[in-house]
């Protein structure tokens, strides 16, 4: 039988609204009673809800972290790291995994604002005119991690992707590939956006030119990197290198590259985007994101807001590194 408020007041000789003023630590509980009625809470063993005691002031302890993909090493290490350290600070995080689905993302949302979520963390944003609307009207923080939506204004966390697509884009022409083909993350993501602009200004830098028709948007999944092999061999043949949009396509890649009987990088050069930890066992090229560091950041900006920081919005950028492996070889 679960123990009540009610059960603690009649046990303690008080109303139940001293009782849930201990609860609540409000200071004007003489110390006497304070502590009398916290010797019946330990000794009846008494726990509270959280959601009650949510929604009573309305917002819940619960923070949704929404994630495109689950399944991806690169996402699973940052919600690893949000988890770990929002829970010390009290609160639950429920992860939402969306499969870049931007109706899911919506309902999510909605969803965390109508049951008075404490918090929200973006990890993937695809920009929508419905998801606009409710980031502008929705009644909790929201912080945007390694996204950010023109339109909204909120905290944002993220890594300098035009730089790391221009360190991917530098490290190819350095080595002398000059026939590339991209396959770029989802079309409406400002992570493409930024990585494939810095791509493509290097080209620029070096006077060479870059046929956009062997740019193919992908889903950010393992099959949209395997998928892309078969295109790869059929419509780019001249091909010697190639830039994917995360790890986990060029892992994909490949995996498709090897079942042809093509070898990496003799036959062709690929270069990641994470430096998830499946990279170093594949020895594949790419860029590294502090995970760590993304994490941490986006969880304690939230908490300050979540906490009541009304200042000037946030903007947080780490300097992404490449990582050079054995995925990626020289021409000259």
């Amino acid at each position: 039988m679960r123990i009540t408020i009610k059960d603690i007041a009649r046990k303690s000789g008080v109303s139940s609204s001293t009782v849930s003023r201990v609860l609540t630590n409000h200071p004007s509980v003489d110390p006497k009673t304070r502590e009398e009625v916290q010797k019946v809470i330990d000794r009846l063993g008494y726990r509270p809800s959280h959601i009650a005691r949510g929604l009573v002031k309305g917002k819940i302890d619960i923070v949704a972290l929404i994630i495109g993909d689950i399944r991806n090493p690169f996402y699973a290490e940052l919600t690893r790291t949000i988890k770990e350290f929002l829970n010390k600070e009290g609160y639950m995080v429920v992860v939402c995994d969306s499969d870049y689905d931007p109706d899911k993302e919506e309902a999510y949302i909605r969803t965390a604002d109508v049951y008075g979520f404490a918090g929200i963390i973006m990890i993937t944003a695809m920009e929508t005119e419905t998801l606009l609307k409710q980031l502008k009207t929705i009644n909790c923080p929201v912080v945007l991690l390694n996204r950010y939506l023109p339109s909204i204004e909120t905290d944002f966390i993220s890594v300098d992707n035009y730089t790391g697509g221009y360190l991917a884009g530098k490290h190819l022409l350095d080595l002398g590939h000059r026939n590339i083909a991209i396959l770029a993350g989802h079309k409406n993501s400002s992570a493409t956006y930024d990585r494939l602009n810095g791509f493509l200004d290097v080209f620029k830098q070096y006077n060479v030119n870059i046929d956009k028709e062997r740019i193919v948007y992908g889903n950010l999944q393992w099959d949209s990197g395997y998928n892309f092999g078969k295109l790869l061999l059929n419509q780019y043949k001249d091909a010697t290198a190639v830039f994917c949009g995360n790890d986990l396509m060029a892992i994909g890649l490949i995996e498709a590259l090897n079942e042809y009987g093509k070898r990496v990088p003799e036959d062709f050069s690929i270069v990641g985007y994470d430096n998830n930890n499946i990279a170093p066992i594949v020895k594949l090229t790419t860029i590294h994101q502090p995970h760590l560091e993304l994490g941490q950041a986006a969880a304690e900006v939230l908490l300050e807001r979540m906490r009541g920081y009304k200042g000037a919005y946030k903007r947080i950028i780490f300097n992404p590194k490449l990582i050079v492996r054995k995925s990626t070889v020289s021409l000259i």
